[in-house]
């Protein structure tokens, strides 16, 4: 019986130390500010596909056609989501944006020094061949539990025809040679 009492008396000895320590505490104002985000997307983007390289390789002149709009060089990439529920959100939509060209606002320009002219990069849905400007939304996919891979294709395409001279060649070139650099963002967005 004794030794609860002591207990007791020891517990209330602390209480009271405590109890005095805050009563001799300076007072300050502060604040604290929390963040974070709630999201109800359904996937995850795949490790290899939130910075990708696409190697569009060589091209000449003469693979293209002397006509604004013409293509050459197409080469797939694709972008491949992971962890998918679709519990809530059953279909993604993906939209390209980045520096636009100068004379097309559909086609991602040249970013850098040095760069070649008279030249884009047009992406196109590969499900559908279809060319997929840049800030807009694709059609939807329809994502599967799991993994999904989405795939595209991108294409140098000609921004400027090439001017005839009197004697039927070139005069002056569209398109010049050098280096190839430009960059693109997207967004998946799901419903």
């Amino acid at each position: 019986m004794f030794q609860t009492i002591g207990k007791y008396t020891a517990l209330c000895g602390s209480t009271l130390l405590i109890a005095m320590a805050a009563a001799t505490a300076q007072a300050a104002d502060g604040q604290v500010e929390f963040t974070g985000v709630i999201n109800d997307n359904a996937c995850t983007i795949n490790s290899e596909s939130v910075k990708k390289s696409v190697d569009m390789g060589q091209v000449r002149i003469a693979d293209f056609a002397n006509t604004v709009g013409a293509t050459a060089g197409e080469t797939p990439f694709s972008i491949s989501l992971e962890n998918c529920s679709g519990s809530t959100l059953k279909n993604a939509s993906i939209k390209f944006s980045g520096q636009q060209a100068a004379t097309d606002a559909t086609v991602l320009g040249m970013v850098g020094a040095n760069q070649v002219k008279g030249l884009g990069i047009q992406i196109a849905d590969a499900r559908t061949g279809d060319k997929l400007p840049l800030n807009t939304a694709s059609t939807d996919y329809v994502l599967r539990p799991q993994s999904n891979t989405f795939d595209f294709t991108a294409s140098y395409v000609r921004l400027v025809a090439d001017t005839p001279g009197a004697d039927g060649a070139p005069d002056t070139r569209g398109i010049g040679t050098g280096t190839v650099n430009a960059l693109a963002t997207f967004d998946v967005t799901y419903k």
